[in-house]
């Protein structure tokens, strides 16, 4: 666990292509892929997520949160392993059940709508593997990444709530904390990524209470509440509105609620 370096964020990881893994990097990855109705995308994104991950130690686990279709069907028979909800809990659900499942040491987070390149797996744990960074976020928006599609309300959304964890993390939390977390401006630039790998260890100490799409930045909340280093990694992005059951409007508001009520519960608890 890295501590006291959580509030350094890297813009980008800059040391080239990931080095093959080697005695150091023989680190289990767990590959959790929370899913619903994603039967037209599962079949191609397994395979890949092998080819990607062949040097290393891993796993894959396909969450099927509640699907109607042949997700679970798809999967199994691409190797993953299974464990299903029988009906639909939400995105932060199917996280926190697939980690419940996961033997790794690594746990790197997949969206199975195939909006993810499984390419830029070795990139996104690299950080993690390097000993600099407890979670790091897969970013859309850094100079080096590659989108495809990128629509306008979202990039916007987006920048927005990037700026909005920012400012509370980096100033609010501390003074709701009694400065506990030291004062320094953390830029987030893609808070709502899917795309993410954290440590076991890491993960453990976040207090996650959230069900749905909120878990993304929440769990930047709890890093940084528990000074958990947070590293930014540049990735590829098919980023498709039609891919996503995002609501920019009712998710927006959810996650801002829950910031505010985690922000008040940990100033009270200094009182």
């Amino acid at each position: 666990m890295l501590g006291e370096n959580y509030s350094r964020i890297v813009r980008g990881y800059e040391s080239g292509e990931p080095a093959a893994p080697d005695s150091a990097s023989q680190l289990l990855v767990s590959v959790i892929i929370p899913a619903r109705d994603e039967a037209n995308s599962i079949g191609s994104l397994i395979p890949k997520i092998k080819e990607s991950l062949s040097g290393y130690p891993h796993e894959i686990i396909v969450v099927d949160d509640g699907s109607k279709d042949e997700t679970k069907e798809i999967a199994r028979s691409n190797g993953a392993v299974i464990v299903s909800h029988e009906k639909n809990l939400g995105k932060g659900a199917a996280m926190k059940t697939g980690v419940e499942n996961a033997r790794g040491d690594i746990i790197l987070f997949l969206d199975g709508d195939g909006a993810h390149d499984p390419q830029d797996i070795p990139r996104v744990i690299a950080p993690i593997l390097g000993g600099e960074a407890d979670l790091v976020i897969g970013s859309r928006t850094l100079p080096e990444s590659k989108v495809s599609i990128s629509p306008l309300s979202r990039r916007l959304s987006n920048n927005l709530a990037s700026f909005v964890i920012s400012v509370i993390i980096s100033f609010l939390l501390p003074l709701a904390t009694l400065f506990k977390c030291p004062v320094k401006y953390i830029k987030i630039t893609d808070c709502t990524s899917g795309f993410r790998a954290t440590t076991k260890e890491g993960w453990q100490k976040l207090d996650l209470i959230s069900q749905g799409f909120q878990i993304e930045t929440e769990m930047l909340y709890e890093a940084a509440r528990n000074k958990l280093a947070i590293t930014e990694v540049p990735i590829s992005c098919n980023w498709n509105s039609e891919l996503s059951r995002l609501s920019i409007v009712k998710d927006g508001f959810r996650t801002l609620k829950l910031l505010v009520w985690k922000l008040l519960n940990n100033a009270k608890r200094r009182m």
